[in-house]
């Protein structure tokens, strides 16, 4: 039966939601040129909280982060940037939140959650290529160098530390690196990067958009469910997960295509190539983690262990890329040979998420 209260949020709870947004939106401009800089897929973090504080705790905190995120980015990065963040991040999440509200069902939110901030980033990156033009990569570039001159040497120093450690268990015996000597050669890699950003950048935010479509109203329902505000038909757990056979021969065929342009000599190929190849393994990642999680079920693992190593897994798919690919891999034979695999009828559908084959 669905449950109509109104969450019942304590003044502790809300004035610590509140504190955190505020911590949380001041931080996001750092975290964005991070996560540029880094180039895994850039998550649209500022809508992914902002749901999950709604869900748990109300507007009010999702507003104050809203209002601490455009305001921190319009300081350190510009007007141009608070209206990217505008429309890639905090529309979607409104939108996303706005299901939510009306339980949805879940994968017509789902659907509708990813699209939201898929439109919403084609938005962003015009606003971009009308502010910038065609040095919008260059001013990218600019921008991350100027946030890396800004930043204090406190929030360079664990960096630094990791290379030396590194260089450390290689063997070498030289001259520790400083946060100076970090300064002096980031400069230089951001110089030989540009190119690297123009073919990277865009797969790494499609990507970015697509995942946070997903976890928003995955984190954002889950935080209902737990609260008993979500119904059966507005959260799904992922052991409910499966790719349809239509998206799954769409994501292959997307793959094959932008190899198929990579391999044709075209200037954009490689472009190409890696944005549809992000997406296509953002896609089957994402059904390698559900496959993983029913297979944990059946055998009995407590839902803690089972949260902590899709946590691991996640963390080193969105880091580490051949991590990413070869979780790709595993969730490409799930969604051809399992259960619902494309290439398979399951032998007895209401069971289905429950007798998965070995994937």
């Amino acid at each position: 039966m669905e449950s109509r209260q109104l969450v019942s949020v304590s003044k502790g709870r809300l004035a610590g939601n509140i504190v955190l947004a505020l911590v949380i939106g001041a931080l996001l401009p750092l975290v964005a040129v991070l996560q540029i800089s880094l180039l895994p897929p850039v998550l649209m973090l500022g809508g992914i909280f902002a749901v999950r504080m709604q869900a748990r705790a109300g507007w009010l905190p999702a507003a104050v982060l809203f209002g601490a995120a455009l305001a921190s980015t319009m300081w350190f990065l510009g007007e141009v940037m608070a209206l990217m963040l505008l429309a890639a991040a905090i529309l979607p999440a409104v939108w996303v939140m706005r299901g939510m509200a009306r339980k949805r069902p879940f994968f017509e939110q789902m659907k509708w959650g990813v699209v939201a901030y898929a439109l919403g980033l084609v938005v962003a990156m015009v606003t971009a290529y009308l502010s910038f033009g065609g040095r919008m990569i260059a001013r990218f570039t600019d921008v991350l160098r100027a946030e890396f001159v800004r930043m204090p040497d406190a929030a360079l120093q664990p960096f630094v530390e990791a290379i030396n450690s590194a260089l450390s268990l290689g063997g070498a015996t030289g001259q520790r690196y400083t946060v100076a000597l970090y300064r002096e050669q980031l400069d230089g890699v951001l110089d030989l990067m540009q190119q690297t950003y123009a073919q990277a950048l865009p797969g790494a935010l499609l990507t970015g958009a697509l995942l946070s479509g997903v976890i928003s109203v995955f984190w954002g329902n889950w935080t209902m469910a737990r609260q008993g505000r979500a119904t059966n038909e507005s959260f799904v757990g992922m052991t409910g997960w499966f790719l349809p056979a239509q998206l799954t021969w769409g994501l292959l065929g997307l793959w094959v295509a932008g190899l198929v342009l990579a391999m044709g000599g075209y200037s954009a190929g490689p472009t190409a190539y890696d944005a549809t190849r992000s997406l296509a393994c953002a896609g089957f990642f994402i059904q390698a983690m559900a496959a993983l999680d029913r297979r944990m079920l059946r055998s009995g693992r407590e839902l803690g262990r089972r949260k902590l190593l899709i946590g691991l897994l996640c963390a080193a798919g969105l880091l580490l890329p051949d991590a990413a690919v070869l979780l790709a891999v595993m969730g490409v034979a799930s969604a051809l040979f399992g259960s619902h695999g494309a290439l398979k009828r399951p032998a007895n559908p209401d069971q289905s998420d429950r007798d998965d084959p070995q994937e």
